[in-house]
């Protein structure tokens, strides 16, 4: 019994240090001003997105194709 304690403590000890060494690693990345620049950038791209996704035209546009769609089934 006192086996699978020290194999599970042994386990939580490593998990523990590999998480540390992965945040770590993260937090560098994240301080890199190149890919602080990428991550702003593809935040303004998906703001773009988001707010052609939300447009009158496009809302107008999916009831439209609903539309065709639900004709669709009915035949």
């Amino acid at each position: 019994m006192s086996g699978r304690t020290d194999k599970a403590v042994g386990a939580l000890k490593d998990g523990g240090q590999k998480a540390k060494a992965a945040a770590t690693k993260l937090y560098a990345l994240a301080q890199d001003p190149e890919v602080q620049a990428k991550a702003g950038k593809l935040l303004e791209d998906g703001k773009k997105v988001y707010r052609i996704a939300i447009s009158p035209e496009a809302k107008e546009a999916y009831r439209k194709a609903a539309e065709i769609i639900y004709k669709a089934r009915k035949k």
